[in-house]
């Protein structure tokens, strides 16, 4: 056959996509250099931060490289591991390769420019050399395609490996300097929750520091409330707070391990897998805590590594449910030897489009669906059951009718699962009171038509317990305003005080007087004085029309009330301002009579400065008093913030004693939290 016009020639570039930029975070990074040495038949690999040198160290005692290894192999990007017999598809140990296309020893570059492979085979010559990106990316740059596509790695001395055989990697020159200097712990976390070291036995150690990497590193196995297991291995045993049966038993259950191409359950299915998914007790158990690494995943394994961080992103369930998950699936079934190879050329994923990938991905969704239906009703039952531990809701439960308890479990069921701190969960657990106690305030209220008014003892329990409903609800009520009040007194200068109760006080009315809770004027009725105020505010001097803010008229409690905002430069005398407000009064008493109301007309003038007579103590009681006999009441921004907070504070006191309700949401507040 003649020879081909035609050549094949691979790109230096080609690296810049497989390894120059391959991995984003150091654990990463450092997973392809041990699975190397995995893969070597090591016993061990040492992971060594030198922060002062600024160096990463990998050392392992596997089996080396001769020359020929480094330049057939370790050199030969894209080299296959599995290609061959039959035989050369374990290692001499018996052991499964985790790496497959060759490349992943690239991601060293990720992190640092210059790489140093010192190794020794048993029987051979050490051998030393040196990868410096920089230069790379040199020969990448000035890349002639006429030209031979290679990169001569620097020779240098032999001197770093004790022993029989093994491989030293040196990365210096860092790109992430600040983000390897991480602690010991954090790093050796990250690393036991990329590689599956339960099994003690597997004849194979990470150390970081000379510090072992164990399987208790995850440190997050405490955080799982319910536990779904798949495969022989008890992962229970790691997870000490798991929710409990009555008699004790953790409330882990097993699962099934093989599915079909559909993802359904099926005990002949071509696909197995093994692992655990669990549900936390809390969403925010799973934040990241500043360490970078999200536990709100499910990890994908094969061959004892992580091959997919997440599988849990492909999947939006309702409400909360998902930010409560994290776990791990272990599928070597995604890296058979005979099939094709699943992983994208990012190393960091599998491909999607694999037929094996979407039989994974179903069965996933299956599982997610049974566990989210399976907890649901756990988390219901046990939502009681933790919020008894607290005596007086205890007490408050066992009180309860059947009926009315079967609406509670439920009730704080619910609340069990949405609580996302302890804190939280108090506040939840004194609304559901509260809650609950007002549904049964209907069912009284629905008691009055038939209720036996000759039987005095139970008319007189029936209006107490609404009283001790109606008195709590007020009592909470009372509590959020005087802290609102407090707030506006303490953290608010004079200025931005009125500037607040100037924008809010014609919709909270409860500041100016504890009684009006709710105005009720009718549209036809306001849209009318609105309009006749206007006609009064035309006739007004500009003078006087620079001196207010806004009027308003409301009807609260059967009288009508006439509010008016003065400007706080403002600085009136006492006639000046009978004088203006009259004027409304007058306009308001003919829009009432034309609309046939009645009931009193009375005004409120908030000022930000004391009307002049207020100077002195006796032409201040005058004033008052004129004013007063006008049905006026003139008020300073700031005395209505403190009178307010009078009243409300008055009331509390004269209330110590709250009723049945208000002693349990006050036991609920100074209980412990369970």
């Amino acid at each position: 056959m003649p020879d081909s016009p035609y050549r094949l020639r691979i790109s230096l570039n080609v690296l810049n996509h497989l390894g120059l930029n391959l991995y984003s975070n150091i654990p990463a990074v450092l997973s392809e250099a041990i699975a190397n040495a995995w893969d070597a038949d090591a016993g061990s690999v040492d992971v060594r931060f030198d922060i002062d040198a600024g160096t990463i160290t990998i050392r392992d005692d596997g089996r080396g490289m001769d020359r020929q290894d480094i330049n057939g192999k370790y050199l030969n990007v894209g080299y296959q591991k599995r290609s061959g017999s039959a035989k050369e598809l374990t290692t001499p140990l018996g052991r499964k390769p985790m790496g497959r296309k060759g490349i992943g020893k690239l991601s060293l570059f990720s992190i640092a420019n210059e790489v140093r492979v010192y190794s020794l085979k048993e029987h051979a010559e050490g051998q030393a050399f040196l990868l410096d990106a920089r230069k790379i990316r040199q020969a990448i740059q000035g890349e002639d395609f006429s030209q031979a596509r290679e990169y001569e790695p620097e020779q240098i001395e032999f001197d770093e490996v004790t022993g029989r055989q093994g491989t030293v990697i040196r990365l210096s020159s860092l790109k992430k300097l600040q983000r390897t200097s991480q602690t010991v712990r954090a790093l050796k976390t990250r690393l036991a929750r990329r590689f599956d070291l339960a099994d003690d036995n597997m004849g194979f150690e990470i150390r970081v520091n000379g510090e072992a990497v164990t399987f208790s590193d995850r440190d997050y196995f405490h955080k799982a409330r319910f536990l779904f297991q798949y495969g022989d291995y008890d992962y229970s045993r790691h997870c000490n707070r798991l929710d409990t049966e009555e008699d004790g038993v953790p409330l882990a259950f097993s699962r099934p391990v093989r599915f079909d191409q559909n993802g359904d359950h099926s005990d002949s299915g071509d696909f197995e897998i093994s692992g655990w998914i669990a549900i936390a007790k809390h969403s925010n158990d799973l934040d990241s805590k500043g360490d970078d690494d999200n536990l709100n995943r499910i990890s994908i394994l094969v061959r004892k590594r992580v091959a997919q961080e997440d599988i849990l992103q492909e999947f939006r369930m309702g409400g909360m449910f998902t930010k409560y998950v994290f776990g791990e699936i272990h599928a070597d079934f995604l890296d058979e030897d005979d099939r094709d190879d699943i992983a994208t050329s990012g190393r960091q994923r599998i491909s999607e489009d694999d037929e094996r990938y979407k039989a994974l991905k179903q069965f996933v969704d299956s599982e997610l669906r049974h566990i989210w239906n399976r907890t649901n009703r756990l988390k219901e039952n046990r939502g009681m059951e933790r919020a008894r531990e607290i005596p007086v809701i205890g007490e408050w439960y066992d009180g309860l009718g059947s009926d009315s308890k079967s609406e509670a479990k439920r009730l704080f069921g619910r609340i069990d699962q949405i609580a996302t701190d302890e804190e939280h969960r108090k506040t939840l657990y004194k609304h559901g009171v509260l809650a609950f106690e007002h549904l049964r305030h209907k069912e009284k209220l629905s008691q009055l038509e038939t209720l036996d008014m000759n039987n005095l003892e139970a008319a007189v329990r029936l209006f107490s317990e609404l009283d001790d409903i109606e008195a709590s609800w007020y009592h909470q009520i009372t509590l959020g305003r005087l802290d609102v009040i407090r707030k506006l007194r303490q953290h608010v200068d004079d200025d931005a005080l009125e500037m607040v109760i100037q924008k809010h006080v014609y919709n909270h009315l409860w500041l100016m007087d504890p009684s009006w809770d709710r105005a009720t004027e009718t549209a036809h009725l306001e849209r009318s004085v609105t309009h006749e105020f206007g006609e009064v505010s035309r006739k007004l001097s500009p003078e006087e029309r620079n001196g207010r803010i806004d009027i308003r008229y409301k009807k609260i409690s059967g009288s009508h009330v006439i509010i008016e905002l003065k400007r706080s430069s403002v600085r009136m005398h006492d006639h000046e301002l009978m004088g203006q407000v009259g004027r409304y009064m007058i306009a308001l008493r003919k829009q009432l009579e034309n609309a046939g109301e009645g009931g009193p007309v009375e005004a409120i003038c908030l000022i930000g400065k004391n009307l002049h007579e207020w100077d002195d103590r006796a032409e201040k009681e005058r004033s008052e008093k004129s004013l007063a006999q006008k049905n006026i009441r003139v008020v300073t921004y700031r005395q209505l913030i403190k009178d307010a907070e009078t009243s409300y504070r008055n009331y509390l006191d004269k209330t110590e004693d709250k009723g049945r309700i208000k002693r349990i949401l006050d036991e609920i507040d100074n209980g412990p939290i369970p």
